[in-house]
């Protein structure tokens, strides 16, 4: 089926079953049709061109550029503990899609224990978005049982259920914003732009363990949030593994996808 006629088959069934969003749970209805409208006409425009050209990358530096998005990293602490060490990752938009996730990871922020921290958002946000794609970056960046412990647990936060209805304040969508620097309770979790991801490093006595049973050295640190919880530092195990491609993996982030308080205005998605 082409691009045109998918979007197109979806049409009659978003006007039939309608939609149904919380203040958590992203724009009006209206501001929904009218943003599948365009989607619509857009794949009028795009006809059957499912072989479009991916956009091109590259990177300089600590920046990669993927289309018209861009990723940046900058951090003063990396192997070797630093005392105080910060770090902070930017991005002007979500990834479109797996093979986006997967260029970010694998040539720029898979590269640095707080690179791979920065993209749990993106991969809570495209889970969001779609779950076969969602699942595919979230086992490309986790390692041990993560995986399969963040999806026991995430759906349950993040959609509708008969236990969470729409409109439950325990069905958060605007959960992957949470950590985005800028987004509080107040005003619904929307982040300033670029959307920037801080972190701090973890405990000295901790930093670069050796772990026999992950084959890997262990390191944690933190993510700073705004109010979405009572504790504001969201700690986050990353591993990197002793054999195989040098790039880091997240051992655990429990912490990421426990609920937020209840947003105090309309969620507007992000971009």
């Amino acid at each position: 089926m082409t691009l045109f006629s998918r979007k197109l088959f979806l049409l009659p069934l978003l006007v039939a079953g309608g939609i149904v969003f919380s203040a958590c749970n992203g724009k009006s209805t209206k501001e929904a049709a009218d943003t599948f409208q365009q989607g619509y006409e857009d794949a009028q425009a795009d006809g059957d061109n499912s072989d479009a050209k991916k956009p091109e990358w590259s990177v300089s530096g600590n920046k990669l550029t993927y289309g018209s998005h861009t990723y940046t990293m900058q951090g003063d602490f990396d192997k070797d503990y630093v005392s105080g060490g910060k770090a902070k990752v930017t991005f002007t938009n979500v990834p479109s899609d797996y093979d986006e996730f997967r260029t970010v990871y694998e040539n720029l922020l898979g590269k640095t224990s707080y690179g791979v921290s920065a993209m749990l958002p993106m991969a809570f946000e495209l889970w969001g978005r779609d779950h076969e794609v969602g699942k595919q970056c979230l086992t490309l960046i986790t390692g041990g049982t993560c995986y399969n412990e963040i999806m026991r647990q995430l759906p349950d936060h993040m959609v509708p259920s008969d236990y969470a209805p729409a409109g439950d304040g325990y069905a958060q969508r605007c959960l992957p914003a949470a950590t985005l620097e800028g987004a509080t309770k107040e005003n619904g979790y929307n982040p300033t732009m670029p959307y920037t991801v801080n972190m701090t490093i973890g405990m000295q006595n901790t930093w670069g363990e050796e772990s026999e049973m992950l084959q890997a050295n262990v390191y944690k640190l933190n993510i700073i949030s705004g109010n979405a919880w009572s504790t504001p530092q969201r700690a986050v195990t990353v591993m990197l593994p002793w054999r195989g491609e040098q790039l880091y993996k997240v051992n655990n982030c429990s912490s990421l996808y426990v609920n937020i308080f209840v947003p105090r205005q309309d969620w507007n998605g992000l971009k």
